[in-house]
């Protein structure tokens, strides 16, 4: 075999596989068409079996969904199945025509209207949905208006199918279209430019407490509890039930009281919208209206009442509360947008704070060798501490912060003082002592660390207020309660790690012998509630 019959043998290959792949892209691209026609065909059979606002819902999404040959289809649909009911040529062109008419308006507008979506990602989606609705029941209705032979007005006929138009798409249209979008996703015809759907989600009724605890944000107070779909769906629907049960036998047998009874239908719908935001409150409405039809139906069946079924539905008090369930809705998913850009913009300011405040912090440890550790070692067991005695929110992240920067004064001593390797005489004492309002004046300035100054400038107190002896309490001399409960916390860890801790002068305490301190001091120089809880925790968690 000659090199060039080898070379155009092995050139051939990837020629064969490209059209082997071509041919596959092609049926599955016909198989794709014949889908959609089919199933317009089968939207367009049923639509004319049911007739008023089913028929006009289907042959809505047979043009959104399935594109010219699924509407193709839905007419063609439409035409047999008025032929089989007998309504002659021109009754089946008309009804062909009008259902032409709603597929063409849902169609054209989602292609030419931007920022719109099958799935409906937003509020202006719903409400073109309504309005394509709406405009093709229009112009059907002006063409049955206008071949009009039977008995009545013809005006009743536009009216009537406008209406059927606007229904269609609120009871129908909405809760296909969701659900195809869902499931079926791939089938649907391609618009340029469409919106993705945003997927339902439940919205937090109550947004989780955070507090910055460290290098992470962690949750301190958890968001209730939620329940899963199976019990969402078995509320809601109980909800619709109940509603229902009181709505049909009013509307029934008190005509009068139909449009205000109609009301109780805004509680499922506004607990859909609040909770899943505008496709929950689309959908519950939907579910309202056809459980509301199906009601008085079964209701005109037991009673042997006909004919008022269109007397004593008021469509347009059902339009009025799909409208204020997705306007609500909408507003719920915005207000939870805005939500989580604020907690994640605190976050990213509350981690930038804890930078500034380790920053601080290393400033502090590296004037005073001693301090390196301890301040991580305070503020962590301070934090378990605030939260066993019932500090939360902004209280617990203060003493945070105060924790950590509780010895930020001492930027403002003197090194010989702070190196000293032998016990303070009474003058540097006195000295040292000014670390607690230095450091209170340098967080005073900071207004996200304002609330930790108190902390930082009592942290030094005696809880039984005593301003002599070898340990006095300082700067204000407060006792009891008149210490920030902060404060009063840091005394006994700050206190418990100075005693387990090698100084210059001394050899550290072992951690028996400091715990006896803790408590021979309790009511004295500690707060009693304060140890017993530092205690129990040092007990849990070694130091």
């Amino acid at each position: 075999m000659s090199i060039l019959t080898q070379e155009t043998q092995a050139a051939s290959v990837p020629t064969g596989l490209a059209l082997v792949g071509r041919r596959v892209r092609d049926f599955l691209r016909l198989e794709a068409r014949a889908l959609r026609f089919s199933m317009g065909l089968g939207a367009g059979l049923l639509g004319g079996l049911l007739g008023g606002w089913g028929s006009a819902a289907l042959s809505l999404c047979s043009g959104l969904l399935l594109g010219w040959l699924g509407l193709a289809g839905a007419v063609i649909g439409q035409l047999t199945m008025a032929g089989a009911l007998g309504l002659g040529p021109l009754g089946a062109s008309v009804t062909a025509f009008a259902a032409l008419a709603l597929g063409v308006s849902a169609f054209r507008i989602f292609r030419v209207v931007p920022e719109l979506g099958r799935g409906l990602p937003n509020l202006p989606s719903y409400l073109w949905l309504l309005g394509s609705g709406l405009l093709g029941g229009l112009v059907g209705g002006l063409v049955i208006a206008l071949t009009w032979q039977g008995p009545g007005p013809a005006l009743h006929e536009l009216w009537r199918w406008t209406a059927n138009g606007l229904m269609g798409s609120l009871l129908v249209a909405a809760p296909l279209l969701l659900a195809t979008d869902r499931f079926l996703r791939g089938r649907m015809v391609r618009i340029p430019r469409e919106l993705p759907a945003r997927r339902s989600r439940r919205l937090s009724l109550t947004p989780p407490v955070v507090e910055s605890l460290g290098d992470e944000t962690v949750r301190v107070a958890p968001s209730r509890p939620r329940l899963d779909l199976g019990q969402t769906l078995l509320l809601g629907a109980g909800m619709v039930l109940g509603a229902t049960a009181i709505a049909v036998p009013v509307s029934s047998f008190v005509p009068a009281g139909a449009p205000w009874v109609l009301l109780i239908y805004m509680v499922p719908i506004l607990w859909a919208a609040m909770g899943f935001g505008l496709r929950g409150g689309v959908l519950a409405a939907a579910g309202c209206g056809l459980a509301y039809l199906l009601g008085i139906a079964w209701v005109d069946a037991l009673t042997g009442v006909g004919g008022e079924l269109g007397r004593r539905l008021p469509p347009a008090h059902l339009l009025i509360l799909a409208l204020a369930g997705a306007f609500i809705g909408e507003s719920r998913e915005h207000e939870a947008r805005l939500r989580d850009e604020l907690m994640n913009a605190n976050r990213l300011l509350r981690r930038d704070l804890l930078h500034v405040a380790q920053a601080l912090t290393q400033a502090v440890e590296a004037k005073d060798s001693y301090t390196e550790g301890h301040l991580h070692r305070v503020s962590q067991f301070a934090v378990m501490v605030g939260n066993r005695l019932g500090l939360h929110g902004q209280e617990l992240e203060m003493l945070h912060y105060a924790s950590m920067l509780h010895d930020i004064g001492k930027i403002g001593i003197p090194e010989e003082v702070l190196r000293k390797k032998a016990a303070l005489n009474p003058i540097e004492a006195e000295i040292m002592r000014r670390h607690p309002a230095i450091g209170a004046r340098i967080l005073e300035k900071l207004d996200l660390l304002k609330g930790a100054a108190p902390i930082v400038l009592h942290h030094q107190e005696r809880f039984d207020g005593v301003q002599y002896g070898k340990y006095p309490g300082y700067p204000s001399g407060l006792r009891g309660e008149e210490i920030p409960l902060g404060a009063r916390i840091i005394a006994v860890v700050d206190a418990f790690d100075a005693m387990t801790t090698d100084r210059p002068y001394r050899a550290a305490l072992p951690k028996e012998e400091a715990v006896g301190v803790l408590r021979q001091e309790r009511c004295r120089q500690f707060d009693p509630a304060v140890v017993d809880a530092f205690l129990r925790i040092l007990a849990e968690r070694p130091w």
